[in-house]
């Protein structure tokens, strides 16, 4: 590997509505800006059909694949166990495997992107010294509502669902509680706090990769071309800058 080039490792939770964007990112990093890319996919012993995407061709030379060792939760969770806390209990026991797969790098990334499943990378981008980002395909609306959701848990009472006032965000649109994302639909169940923990540690990240030209009523950068910043206040009393991808 080129020690000169820029290096960056994207860390992917298992799914096919996970992989093909952190895919589509890793192209354009390398096409784009010449960025040497490593994508690392967390895989589990039971769900392979998604492993075959990364077989998709990539940016010769400079977009490197790994599979990581397979996860095996089974002892973890229960019939009733939710997707999302699921996928987190994933990424938790992954990272053994993350942390001696960079450690074994000739060249250990410079920088570490994670989905918001894999925000508990955070120690191993501080051990290796890397730049941390948190890349969120979903949107705008999406990211607003889990960076805000610690605060929205110590203010609101009882279900979001039974609130008969629109959840308020900071510079963002009233939220029908009917139109919370799943995870906040029942604040008893496992993957709600697993959610608001999410909310908790994505500000300790340098930055949030946003993929979207659409915040608040207003389309940016589509003409011009020009990186716009979303700031919103956060639980730990920190401004977020989103930037647009």
């Amino acid at each position: 590997m080129d020690g000169s080039k820029l290096h960056v490792a994207i860390l992917v939770s298992p799914g096919m509505g996970h992989l093909v964007p952190v895919l589509l990112l890793a192209n354009r990093l390398a096409t784009q800006h010449g960025v040497k890319v490593t994508v690392l996919a967390v895989t589990t012993s039971y769900s392979p059909p998604e492993s075959h995407l990364l077989e998709i061709p990539t940016e010769k030379n400079l977009v490197d694949r790994i599979e990581l060792p397979p996860v095996d939760i089974s002892r973890l969770i229960k019939p009733d166990t939710k997707v999302v806390a699921q996928l987190c209990m994933m990424l938790r026991e992954a990272l053994p495997g993350i942390r001696s797969t960079i450690s074994a790098m000739n060249h250990r990334p410079d920088a570490l992107i994670v989905d918001h499943f894999g925000t508990e990378a955070l120690p191993i981008a501080a051990e290796f010294n890397m730049a941390k980002y948190v890349y969120v395909p979903t949107g705008a609306w999406f990211t607003a509502l889990t960076l805000y959701c610690p605060v929205l848990d110590k203010e609101i009472e009882g279900q979001y669902v039974d609130q008969e006032d629109f959840l308020k965000i900071p510079g963002c649109k009233l939220v029908r509680p009917e139109d919370v994302v799943d995870p906040m639909l029942d604040r008893n169940d496992q993957q709600y706090d697993e959610y608001v923990s999410m909310g908790t540690r994505i500000p300790q990240f340098d930055g949030i990769l946003l993929n979207t030209c659409y915040i608040d009523g207003s389309y940016v950068g589509v003409k011009k071309k020009v990186t716009s910043v979303l700031e919103l206040e956060t639980s730990l009393g920190k401004k977020i800058r989103i930037s647009c991808l």
